[in-house]
Parts: structure tokens; sequence; C-alpha cells
């Protein structure tokens, strides 16, 4: 009986899993459209991702000390990116 149970919560943490991460995907396309908008709309402070002027000089600081890994850091924390697009955006800087 207690195998049973276990097998039972262990599917469903399997397609609870899943399900997260097919929405993951959902919302990483949509903040991928919306930042393309608010690109070309001219409203960048929109976009998802929208990083402020102070964290950029921040940010820019911290790789000119050859900090990249901290300014990388701060720029997932500010944004929500991801870390590769958070690392794209410092070395774009």
């Amino acid at each position: 009986m207690e195998y049973m149970m276990y097998m039972i919560v262990m599917v469903m943490a399997v397609l609870t899993s899943v399900e997260i991460s097919s929405l993951k995907k959902q919302v990483r396309a949509l903040q991928v459209q919306l930042n393309a908008l608010a690109q070309a709309t001219g409203h960048e402070d929109l976009s998802a991702w929208y990083v402020t002027d102070e964290v950029k000089a921040q940010v820019r600081a911290l790789k000119e000390d050859g900090k990249v890994v901290e300014a990388v850091k701060m720029v997932r924390e500010a944004t929500g990116m991801s870390l590769e697009d958070a690392k794209h955006f410092v070395d774009e800087l």
C-alpha cells in the first residue's frame, strides 16, 4: 500500500515538473515578445528585462574591475534574466 502511495507521489512530482518547465518556456517566449515590442515602439523602460541607468553604471564598474561574475549576478537579480541573457547583456556593455 505504501509502495503504491510513493509511486503516485513520484508520478505527480514528474508531471508537475514537466508542467512547470512548459510554463517557464511560455513565459520566456512572452518576455522575448514583450522586449521586442518595447524596443520597436521606443519604450524600452517597459521591457521585461529593463535595466535602470543606476544598475547599468554599477554593472559597468564591476565589469571594468574584472568582476564579470558579480556583474552578471547583479543583472540577474535586477531583471530576472537567464544566466545566458545576463552574460550577453554584460558582454555588450
